[in-house]
């Protein structure tokens, strides 16, 4: 992402005006909740069953917040100034296995949001973040199940 994303919006960008105060809002939650995914992440490596488990949920943390900081980029050159998140809340894991099945779901719905952004977006460089996103999210939805088919094999 070049850093001059923002200079392309202008009058003439073909956008609804409702756009830019919907992508600020958009963007205040999603960096929350790609902070809280992260949090998520690395709550389960602490618990996963092997090392190998436990090395790929913390590299999905290391997405998540990365994610967030890619978004929080936009957000202050938006605004001016960066927004500030809310303190995370607890995570509670009681079962791992239902949590990578809930996870599958969460990347999934992520997925489909991202992917309506990269559609809308103005410019070049906000699809690209979208679609990079998107991307990720969806290898995330796509790995999972490869952690829950090693528990199985644990199991046998």
């Amino acid at each position: 992402m070049n850093g001059g994303i923002f200079l392309n919006f202008n009058e003439s960008t073909t956008c609804n005006n409702n756009y830019l105060p919907k992508l600020i809002l958009d963007l205040e939650e999603y960096i929350q909740s790609e902070l809280q995914d992260s949090a998520f992440y690395e709550e389960l490596s602490a618990i996963a069953p092997t090392g190998i488990s436990s090395e790929l949920l913390l590299e999905f943390s290391d997405d998540e917040k990365i994610h967030a900081e890619s978004l929080q980029t936009i957000y202050s050159k938006l605004k001016g100034r960066s927004y500030t998140p809310k303190p995370l809340l607890p995570v509670q894991i009681n079962d791992f296995t239902q949590a990578l099945i809930q996870r599958i779901e969460v990347e999934t719905r992520d997925y489909k949001k991202y992917g309506k952004h990269y559609l809308d977006a103005p410019t070049n460089d906000l699809q690209d973040l979208f679609f990079s996103i998107r991307d990720i999210e969806a290898q995330h939805a796509m790995r999972i199940p490869i952690l829950l088919e090693d528990l199985r094999d644990r199991v046998k």
